[in-house]
């Protein structure tokens, strides 16, 4: 990839809504949350999704209910490319939101666990609420998702009455 090719994806895929740079990691999960929902697969920035990974990303995702599957970020990318292509997503769209947010920040590195819901838009199904762990550091001075993994949370369950899952 040449230089000017990088430089231009971090650019467009560094910012915030502001237009300045994620000053924070949860500027970064908040906006990836907002970037893959769309109405439809083009009107996703992938390339800015792709931008807010590092090159080694790994993220493993809940893909049945009893399977997890390992992408790299352009195999996650590309997964979701074909989850839009589902007719009733090509139709209606897509989107995920942040229920809660815990953080946990230490210089480079960061910790952050999410609860989301998910939800073909327009759907007769109620959303879906899973739990996204994310593993961020800064390279080159630029917040990074290294690693997301999630899984969903069943209907009708709740997670552990437990102080660390109090968020």
């Amino acid at each position: 990839m040449c230089l000017a090719s990088l430089s231009l994806g971090l650019l467009n895929g560094q910012q915030s809504d502001s237009g300045s740079w994620y000053k924070t990691p949860e500027e970064l999960i908040r906006d990836i949350y907002v970037a893959v929902s769309a109405k439809n697969s083009e009107s996703v920035d992938w390339q800015k999704v792709r931008s807010m990974f590092i090159d080694e990303a790994v993220v493993v995702l809940r893909t049945s209910r009893d399977k997890s599957t390992q992408f790299t970020a352009d195999g996650f990318i590309q997964d979701f490319k074909d989850f839009y292509e589902n007719p009733e997503v090509k139709a209606n769209g897509f989107g995920e939101k942040i229920l809660r947010m815990k953080t946990m920040v230490y210089k480079d590195i960061a910790f952050i666990a999410t609860v989301y819901s998910a939800q073909i838009i327009g759907s007769q199904r109620p959303p879906t609420r899973g739990v996204d762990l994310w593993l961020l550091g800064k390279k080159d001075g630029l917040w990074k998702i290294t690693s997301v993994i999630n899984e969903v949370i069943p209907a009708g369950e709740e997670l552990p009455d437990e102080p660390a899952w109090k968020f």
